[in-house]
C-alpha cells in the first residue's frame, strides 16, 4: 500500500498504520459520514469494503470519499473492483491470489487473509499478493498471532496486516505489524470515528 500513499502524495509515516474495514451493520449514509470523519483524523492508509456492502452505487460513493486520500479496496470482488477502477482487492481466501493478480494486473493492490497459516502466507506472497493478513476481524488476537507477526517480519519484506479487535495491551503488541486492520473500534467509538482513529494511533504509538 506504499504505492497508493505515494500516488496520493501522502508521506509514509513509520510504524504500524491504521487500515479501516467496513462494519458488519451499516447504513450507507451513516458509514459515509463516519468514513469522512475517520479519514479527517489522518494516518489511515486504506479502507476495505466487505462483501455485504458491495452494491455498486454505495461502493462508488465511498470510493469518492477515499479518492486521493487512502487506498480503496473491495473484498473478494474482482469484477466490481475493475468496473469501479478501485485501488485493489482483498481476498478472504488466499488460494485465489494467483488468478486475482492475473486479472488485476500489476498496478492494483492485492491482499489476502491467511489466518494463522504460515504456509498460506508464503504461497500468497509467491503468487503475487502485495500484503498478507493475519488474524480475524472482530476477534482479539491471541499470543500465537503476535508470534506469527514477529516471525514474518524477521524473514520477509512483504508487508503484513494484523486484523482483529484490540484493547490497549494488544495494540502495543500489534504495533509490530505494518498495518492494523480495525472495524468497530472506530465505527462504534463513543466520541465518533475521528476519535476512534486518534485513540488507535495513540495506542500504537505506545507499542
Amino acid at each position: 500500500m506504499s504505492d497508493a500513499r505515494e500516488a496520493t502524495g501522502e508521506a509514509t509515516p513509520p510504524g504500524a498504520q491504521p487500515y479501516l474495514i467496513s462494519p458488519l451493520e451499516w447504513d450507507p449514509e451513516g458509514l459515509a459520514q463516519s468514513l469522512e470523519a475517520a479519514l479527517s483524523a489522518g494516518g489511515v492508509v486504506a479502507f476495505r469494503l466487505r462483501p455485504a456492502h458491495l452494491a455498486h452505487g454505495a461502493a462508488q460513493a465511498l470510493q469518492q470519499i477515499c479518492a486521493g486520500r487512502v487506498a480503496f479496496l473491495l473484498q473478494d470482488d474482482v469484477d466490481l473492483a475493475l468496473a469501479l477502477g478501485a485501488d485493489g482487492v482483498h481476498l478472504g481466501d488466499p488460494a485465489g491470489v494467483r488468478d486475482a493478480r492475473a486479472r488485476l494486473g500489476p498496478d492494483r493492490i492485492l491482499g489476502a487473509s491467511c489466518g494463522r497459516s504460515r504456509h498460506a502466507a508464503m504461497l500468497a506472497g509467491e503468487d503475487g499478493a502485495d500484503y498478507i493478513a493475519f488474524g480475524e476481524v472482530g476477534r482479539r488476537p491471541q499470543p500465537p498471532v503476535f508470534e506469527l507477526i514477529a516471525w514474518w517480519n524477521e524473514l520477509f519484506v512483504l508487508p503484513c496486516l494484523l486484523q482483529g479487535a484490540f484493547d490497549e495491551r494488544s495494540l502495543e503488541l500489534a504495533a509490530r505489524a505494518d498495518f492494523i486492520g480495525v472495524s468497530d473500534e472506530v465505527w462504534r467509538h463513543p466520541d465518533g470515528a475521528a476519535a476512534g482513529i486518534r485513540a488507535l494511533r495513540q495506542g500504537l504509538a505506545r507499542g
